[in-house]
């Protein structure tokens, strides 16, 4: 029985994806696993390319503008019970004298398997390769956890996931996130460590190219652009401990997670992200306009959960304005369903 999805939106050219696509297609064969790839390059020799090339491979014209809209075709494809995103600049590969992790028999409180991640640069190399797993036994412990060994690199989104929750957390964000922001894989990869351990696969090498993040001053553009292709300021970044907590209260509160469990990864997010969020307006007021300052304060003086997440609501009308609604229908839509 095939577990494994790997799904690849493609917006790349046939010269800057068939890499990626080449090594997926060779660990599809080695580990028993599908590939698809939702192309929407808009590129017919990479297309013809795709035709045919194997049984394990389903090509997937779309005609997506945006990468959110990109991961449509993935809700009704992917029919395994595992699903490894991938970019079209990555790379996969496997080690054959290294145990896989047994998808088949994995514990119910474990969801999914994280591979040896190397960050890679064209200039360099293999900068750095993390291996960790998260093993913490509660949701505030793992996302503490994942903080502290992430170092604000947040590759571990490209790791094996159960399908179900995954894809319902896209979906949501897809449909109704207020933004659909790029910088949304921190709060989807957050949620999903909330909801349970992660393992470490050893056999399954997943090289992550950094492009325009590799450098200092790239870095800081791109950052930007992800903000200001999701209609936001340029200066947005000021609000992303805001933008996460609010982020991943709505996503915890779409996943099958107990009172108790969300309230502890909740309090976590607080402390986190949301609380230096707000010391920063307290020790800088003049970056942030006097309503920001003056909700903000209310925030921090709060002590009930669901009243701070109503006011930081609230405050994200300071990012932009309009912001409050569309946060209003994205948890509306995740505690729907």
């Amino acid at each position: 029985m095939t577990l494994l999805t790997i799904y690849m939106p493609s917006k790349r050219s046939l010269a800057g994806s068939r890499d990626a696509i080449e090594s997926a297609l060779a660990y599809a064969e080695h580990a028993d696993a599908r590939l698809i790839v939702s192309d929407n390059s808009g590129d017919m020799e990479k297309r013809r390319w795709l035709e045919g090339r194997s049984p394990r491979l389903q090509a997937v014209v779309s005609d997506a503008i945006s990468a959110a809209d990109n991961w449509r075709p993935a809700f009704g494809l992917v029919r395994t019970p595992f699903l490894l995103p991938m970019g079209d600049d990555d790379i996969v590969s496997f080690r054959e004298d290294e145990e896989p992790v047994d998808l088949a028999s994995l514990p119910a409180d474990v969801i999914g398997a994280r591979p040896v991640t190397q960050i890679w640069t064209l200039a360099d190399g293999v900068r750095q390769t993390e291996r960790f797993p998260l093993i913490e036994t509660t949701p505030g412990g793992r996302l503490s956890e994942y903080s502290r060994k992430a170092r604000g690199n947040n590759s571990s989104y490209y790791s094996i996931f159960r399908a179900a929750p995954f894809l319902s957390l896209m979906r949501l964000f897809v449909e109704d996130h207020p933004t659909k922001g790029g910088y949304i894989d921190w709060a989807i990869c957050l949620a999903l460590f909330a909801s349970g351990r992660v393992l470490h696969d050893p056999s399954l090498i997943y090289r992550y190219d950094l492009g325009r993040w590799a450098e200092a001053d790239s870095l800081r553009q791109t950052k930007a652009k992800l903000f200001t292709n999701a209609g936001l300021p340029e200066d947005a970044e000021k609000f992303w401990g805001l933008l996460l907590f609010l982020d991943l209260y709505v996503l915890l509160a779409r996943l099958p997670l107990d009172a108790a469990a969300r309230q502890d990864a909740n309090v976590a997010s607080y402390r986190m992200f949301l609380k230096p969020f707000l010391n920063s307006v307290v020790e800088t007021p003049e970056r942030f306009d006097e309503t920001t300052c003056y909700i903000a304060g209310l925030v921090a003086a709060e002590q009930q959960l669901d009243t701070v997440f109503q006011l930081s609501v609230y405050l994200s009308d300071c990012i932009r304005l309009g912001l409050k609604d569309g946060y209003i229908r994205f948890f509306q839509a995740a505690s729907a369903a």
